[in-house]
């Protein structure tokens, strides 16, 4: 069997509190024996679980989420996992191509009864969340802001970090208001593009059928991916050009404006002085 260039999983399942995988060491994964590094995403640690080879490059590793930390259980937060095996540093354990073990969320308790879920991220590698608190992700970049004069909506769009829509994800621009909290939601549409998973996303600024345009205040934008049960939320990044408008809602001047880059993506609406 000719050897995948990156390790990947083949089988995932839980037993009890404790994780096992298997897969294959990937090209580079001669030498040492391997092991299995929990990276915390939100936070500078590491931990350390021993796995062994099974057979002509192949490896298997059991997780006690009750143990794995020095002997004690596993830390609340979100645990990457990684392969160490060779002289390379370590690489993200997921899955060839989208394929390989199907594990949709599944949610264990610990003897403490702290819930512990492992699951496929967005992106693809293998995670196990402890105490199932919400995980922001990385920002992304808004590529670009149009303004549809025909509809009167200010469009968003951009590019995530994603081949293909390999598997079932859904996508939507929330808009956080920045002094009450206020939240104001619109559907994300997802397509394949040229290698990359595009996202276009329309906020009506003078009407709209289901619910009222976007208010008046000073809105932060981020993209919530969902898949599998699951939920990511990613910050968005402005584009270089900013758009302004002024535009009327029952014959009342309104004028909106949005921030540029380097800045997190914010939409201002506020009443045109006279």
């Amino acid at each position: 069997m000719e050897e995948p260039a990156e390790p990947i999983l083949t089988d995932v399942r839980w037993s009890g509190s404790v994780l096992r995988v298997e897969g294959r060491l990937g090209s580079g994964g001669a030498g040492d024996e391997p092991s299995i590094v929990l990276r915390e995403r939100d936070g500078d640690r590491r931990l350390r679980v021993p796995a062994a080879r099974a057979g002509a490059g192949a490896f298997s590793a059991e997780i006690d989420t009750a143990a794995a930390a020095g002997g004690g259980p596993l830390p609340t937060g979100l645990w990457e996992l990684e392969l160490a095996a060779g002289d390379g540093p370590p690489r993200p354990l997921g899955r060839a191509g989208g394929t390989g073990p199907d594990l949709d969320p599944q949610r264990r308790f610990r003897p403490d009864d702290t819930a512990v879920t492992a699951y496929f991220s967005v992106y693809g590698p293998l995670a196990i969340d402890v105490g199932g608190a919400a995980h922001p992700g990385d920002p992304v970049q808004a590529d670009e802001l149009a303004w549809n004069g025909h509809d009167e909506e200010l469009v968003v769009t951009g590019r995530l970090a994603l081949e293909s829509l390999a598997r079932p994800l859904s996508a939507t621009l929330t808009l956080c208001e920045r002094r009450t909290r206020r939240v104001y939601e619109v559907i994300a549409a997802l397509q394949d593009a040229g290698g990359r998973v595009r996202y276009a996303a329309a906020v009506p600024m003078t009407r709209a059928f289901v619910d009222d345009p976007l208010p008046r205040g000073s809105w932060e934008a981020f993209l919530v991916l969902g898949f599998s049960g699951m939920h990511r939320e990613l910050r968005l990044m402005a584009p270089d050009r900013p758009v302004g408008r002024r535009v009327r809602r029952r014959l009342v001047p309104v004028r909106f404006g949005t921030t540029r880059a380097p800045e997190p993506l914010t939409i201002t609406v506020g009443r045109e002085r006279s």
